[in-house]
């Protein structure tokens, strides 16, 4: 016998469940009151009699943090329960255990677990529960799942998709797949919302074998581009914070992300599962840090955006030399070149009477060799004044102390960062290969080896508070930066990208070269994309061929190919497309330029017909919904119902670089795409590969 076995009756059943929730919604409610009120009396109480008896005052502080504590636990319950009202669960399998007689279980799958206390049992399986994984991997049939108590072996007979908005059942589907084609394509066709949500009730096979990995210690995700690799990592996050069960917290995960409006743009989907957002930083952030702040520097951004331009003479040649694994083992080897030949121990007085040998102090330095070299000079100071003061029997005084440090320290060559790095170029016979920009600015290029080498001689500041480190667009760093967060971070990673997206092909990485770097790593591919409709993939296929790319069946129109006589004709047109736009069901339009500079002046003109276009730049910090205009560099990683390149020409997107910016830009798009130029040719080989 089938539980609730019309959608009638599921919505009867709904409408139960939704009743139970608010009633415990109530009774937190009014909880959370009781608790509230006791505190006050407690505080009034302490207050109106400062005169009470120590132990009673002790007494009364550990029913304060006890009732405090409580009420904290019941006001996450209440959060709970809020979240799910709207949406109490998405899923359903009918499971029987084997070599039970009785009717099958039905499990109901939502993003948190609620328990009905009145009939003790359980009405939703938060989808992180080790029960809930057979919704997404297994069909009808024979299936099975891991509890704490061992391997659970049974049988589906029953699996359901619903879509429930504000307690409404929309539709209910009967699935004898992963997942349903049916939800899956309703939720592509539907228009983006403003910020990343929670994809819980569409994770597929390959994505949930991801979440779930336990294992790795570094899980490198190499996905296309759509195939939803950052929420994929987002919801492992949740996953991992479910299972350890407190012993990692959300506080406690970092996420280095490319730029702020990124950070922005992804906020909403671990509180959408029931988790606190968790910090996150920058790669230059983190280099900077560990040069103490003290330089400046030229940013990601202005990198990309220089080789955009016109990179001056030997730039690429730069960035290309400081992004290979040999460069790294050329550092490695320097470093070893200073231990031995940047320590030049000479004679030093001590007191008028006493002087300590070079070959003395020499050997101080090498007896220290456990510590980083610019570290050792305490210890070996301490180490001499103390073997000096027993054998000589004299006490000395804290300024000959610092004398003698300060004597031990200028011995050592290399306690000069940029000197000491311009050295390293003129060991390798690569002197060109370092160029102070104008104000000691560094170049980005430079910032990462600078601080290795900083950090070997001063001493690793390891992060271990940071018990999880998520790096997103892992294929726009290079790797020495990943040797750096090797140093810093050694935790467990989540690192993911694609290698067909990078913003700078002479400074990036793939996931072979990242696992690597970091001597292990497992690698799992994300090759199938939902994003975009496959008239739009053909297209973006066309600008950088993926062999491995795999098309979610969605079909739209044909994306539009126009020219104009002029940029009056294609201003005018594409304001015409912003008019349409208004007038549809679509949420976000994103017009995206080759550079900031041409976002910029084209959001000037554009102005003139709208006056409701957001400019997103590089020193933005927040997505905004509805028309956008930017670069492709800080489109990445978004997705729009609708994207319009401009001035997308051969003399404008001809370099290596600037195809993959159109590549970029072109993926963006899930339901209509149109590039418009005036200039020149459409590239070529788009259309022709």
């Amino acid at each position: 016998m089938v539980f609730n076995k019309t959608e009638k009756q599921e919505q009867e059943y709904l409408n139960k469940v939704i009743t139970l929730i608010k009633r415990m919604i109530s009774q937190t409610d009014t909880s959370v009151k009781e608790h509230v009120d006791t505190l006050q009396e407690y505080k009034d109480y302490l207050w109106s009699n400062k005169d009470i008896d120590p132990h009673e005052i002790r007494s009364m502080r550990e029913s304060i943090l006890n009732h405090f504590a409580i009420g904290e636990s019941v006001i996450d319950k209440r959060k709970r329960l809020g979240k799910i009202i709207d949406i109490p669960y998405f899923g359903r399998i009918d499971f029987r255990e084997k070599g039970e007689s009785e009717n099958p279980t039905p499990i109901y799958i939502g993003i948190h677990t609620f328990y009905d206390t009145i009939n003790e049992i359980n009405l939703i399986y938060d989808w992180r529960a080790p029960i809930s994984n057979m919704f997404y991997d297994y069909e009808l049939g024979e299936a099975v799942y891991h509890s704490p108590t061992g391997q659970i072996e049974g049988d589906i007979s029953l699996k359901r998709q619903y879509r429930i908005r504000k307690g409404r059942m929309e539709f209910m589907i009967e699935s004898s797949l992963t997942i349903h084609d049916d939800i899956l394509q309703r939720e592509l066709r539907s228009g983006t919302d403003d910020k990343m949500r929670n994809i819980v009730a569409m994770i597929q096979r390959e994505q949930n074998r991801i979440i779930r990995n336990e294992e790795a210690q570094t899980l490198i995700i190499q996905g296309v581009a759509g195939s939803g690799k950052t929420s994929i990592a987002l919801h492992r996050i949740a996953y991992l914070l479910y299972t350890t069960k407190g012993n990692i917290l959300s506080k406690d995960i970092l996420i280095i992300s490319p730029n702020k409006v990124f950070a922005d743009y992804i906020s909403n989907v671990l509180p959408e599962l029931g988790e606190d957002s968790v910090p996150e930083t920058s790669m230059e952030q983190i280099l900077s840090e560990v040069l103490d702040n003290k330089y400046k520097y030229q940013t990601f951004f202005e990198q990309v955006n220089e080789l955009l331009c016109e990179p001056v003479p030997g730039y690429i040649e730069r960035i290309r030399y400081k992004a290979t694994l040999g460069f790294i083992s050329q550092l490695d080897r320097f470093i070893l070149h200073i231990e031995n030949s940047y320590f030049k121990a000479t004679d030093v007085k001590l007191t008028k009477q006493i002087t300590i040998p070079a070959d003395f102090i020499d050997k101080q330095f090498r007896r220290f060799s456990r510590y980083p070299m610019r570290r050792r000079f305490g210890a070996m100071t301490s180490y001499i004044v103390e073997i000096s003061e027993v054998r000589y029997r004299i006490t000395i005084t804290t300024a000959e102390r610092n004398i003698l440090k300060k004597e031990i320290s200028k011995m050592f060559a290399g306690n000069n960062d940029i000197q000491l790095y311009k050295d390293f170029f003129q060991w390798t016979g690569n002197p060109d290969m370092f160029k102070m920009r104008k104000n000691r600015t560094l170049e980005y290029s430079d910032l990462a080896p600078l601080a290795y080498l900083r950090n070997a001689l001063n001493g690793c500041n390891t992060q271990s508070r940071v018990k999880h480190l998520l790096v997103d667009e892992m294929q726009d760093y290079s790797p020495i930066q990943y040797r750096i967060l090797q140093k810093l971070y050694p935790c467990r990673k989540t690192i993911l990208g694609d290698a067909g997206q990078s913003v700078n092909p002479y400074g990036s990485s793939s996931a072979n070269m990242i696992r690597e770097v970091l001597t292990a790593g497992e690698i799992m591919k994300l090759c199938k994309s939902y994003r975009s409709t496959c008239e739009i993939t053909n297209l973006a296929q066309n600008i950088r061929t993926n062999n491995e790319l795999e098309t979610a069946a969605r079909h739209g129109e044909q994306p539009k190919i126009l020219k104009f006589e002029n940029q009056e004709e294609e201003i005018h047109y594409i304001s015409d497309l912003i008019s349409t736009f208004k007038d549809s069901a679509y949420k976000s339009l994103g017009i995206i330029c080759k550079t900031e500079l041409q976002a910029k002046e084209m959001s000037e003109k554009l102005k003139v017909y709208s006056n409701d276009i957001y400019f997103l730049s590089n020193q933005s910090s927040a997505f905004i919904q509805g028309i956008i205009i930017t670069s492709a560099h800080m489109a990445k990683g978004l997705e729009f119902d609708e994207v319009i390149i401009p001035q997308a020409d051969n003399e404008n997107y001809q370099s290596e670089i600037g195809l993959g910016m159109l590549y970029i830009a072109v993926t963006r798009a899930m339901h209509k795409l149109t590039l418009t130029y005036c200039h020149g040719i459409f590239p070529s080989n788009v259309l022709h590969n």
